[in-house]
């Protein structure tokens, strides 16, 4: 019976993709062919789409790389085996997180109820809307948690971990917050294979064109205004809701320090979680600092809640009611509050606009101090529990 259940959840998912597919323009798709287009020919960050809204290409030059092959398809054809990697994607995100959190679950059981949450999994708002645009956020996401949370085998030899984590971070620079955690962690080895991957495809998209590659990390990387506008309701990171709480645009160089403070705080914490929870943990709280202190955090990016909602909900390591947090944050994932707020008046909003319309951010926000206080109260247990037991151990010796 639950089988057919996921297939059922599946074929829903394929369909909704298959036909929302086959009659849109996936628009993030195309900039991503229109980047592979003019990869060589030092127009990658002057073209812009032709039909409005004329977006330009915002990715490093190894994004425009890895898509190449596609562009030897039809458009059609290539937006619709780009639709369905991402839904195998989103199968694989919830294979590897119920692996994660429930390691002794066999590998049948494991498939089965990965098929029957897709359909759940689909309706977060992040899964939505990365489908709506061709994103590349689910794809993306399940290489991660492949390359930290399993061994690899690639034609019978181990792949090194940190790879993967390596290569997404030459296609979108996020994921980048994975080395120092990989440091961190006492993972020094995937750590510098993780660096030395990127560096290596880095070079490789360079000498294609070395004035491009030389243009995009000197003038564009950091030009956040070339993704769209910062305060913008859909951008949920510290840079965006720093702009609405202030009813102004920040000063960048405050911002910055403020991003920094986060991201030593939350690489902290990561660690901690590595060391006194689960690696899974680690992982969740590094990803979602990198959400936060990244300066353009678009709503569809957010798909690591996915990973997250699975931990509160089936993790031995989950917090208290864990389960009663997981359901607060699926329902706020679909309801997707920030999008009830007025479009337009980012700088203006008072009282209940500033929560629901920053909803996503402060999801993430309490997701991280619920960790800290997790296992803070965790330790200071585990000391009391120690001083309780320490006289009855010296009496008995």
């Amino acid at each position: 019976m639950l089988l057919v259940i996921g297939a059922g959840s599946a074929g829903y998912v394929l369909a909704k993709a298959w036909f929302s597919t086959w009659h849109h323009r996936l628009l993030d798709f195309a900039v991503y062919l229109m980047g592979a287009h003019h990869l060589a020919d030092g127009r990658l960050y002057l073209a812009t789409l032709r039909t409005p809204p004329h977006l330009l290409f915002t990715y490093p030059p190894f994004a425009a790389l890895a898509f190449g092959p596609l562009v030897l398809l039809p458009f059609q054809w290539s937006q619709l085996l780009w639709i369905l990697l991402s839904v195998g994607s989103l199968f694989a995100i919830l294979a590897l997180s119920l692996r994660a959190v429930r390691p002794g679950l066999p590998r049948r059981e494991i498939l089965v109820w990965s098929l029957v949450l897709m359909a759940p999994a689909y309706r977060f708002e992040p899964v939505l809307l990365t489908m709506a645009f061709g994103q590349v956020n689910l794809v993306l996401i399940a290489l991660a948690l492949a390359d930290l949370t399993c061994t690899l085998r690639v034609a019978g030899r181990t792949l090194p971990r940190g790879v993967l984590v390596g290569v997404i971070a030459a296609v979108k620079l996020v994921p980048l917050v994975f080395v120092p955690y990989l440091f961190l962690t006492r993972q020094v080895r995937a750590g510098w294979v993780s660096l030395s991957t990127f560096v290596g495809c880095t070079l490789l998209a360079g000498a294609l064109d070395p004035s491009v590659t030389w243009s995009y990390w000197t003038k564009y990387a950091d030009d956040a205004r070339r993704i769209g506008g910062v305060f913008y309701i859909s951008n949920q990171s510290l840079r965006g809701v720093t702009d609405r709480l202030a009813h102004h645009v920040v000063p960048q160089s405050v911002v910055v320090v403020v991003s920094a403070a986060v991201l030593v705080g939350g690489l902290a914490l990561a660690r901690w979680a590595w060391h006194s929870s689960s690696n899974f943990l680690g992982v969740l709280v590094c990803a979602t600092t990198g959400l936060l202190v990244s300066p353009i955090s678009w709503a569809h990016h957010f798909v690591w809640a996915i990973p997250v909602a699975l931990w509160l909900a089936f993790a031995p390591d989950r917090p208290v009611r864990g389960r009663l947090w997981a359901a607060a944050a699926i329902a706020i994932f679909w309801i997707a509050p920030i999008w009830i707020v007025p479009g337009g008046g980012e700088l203006t909003e008072h009282g209940w606009q500033l929560v629901l319309g920053n909803s996503f951010f402060w999801v993430s926000a309490l997701f991280m101090l619920g960790v800290a206080a997790m296992l803070t109260s965790r330790r200071r247990e585990d000391r009391a529990t120690s001083t309780r037991t320490a006289p009855r151990a010296a009496a008995s010796a």
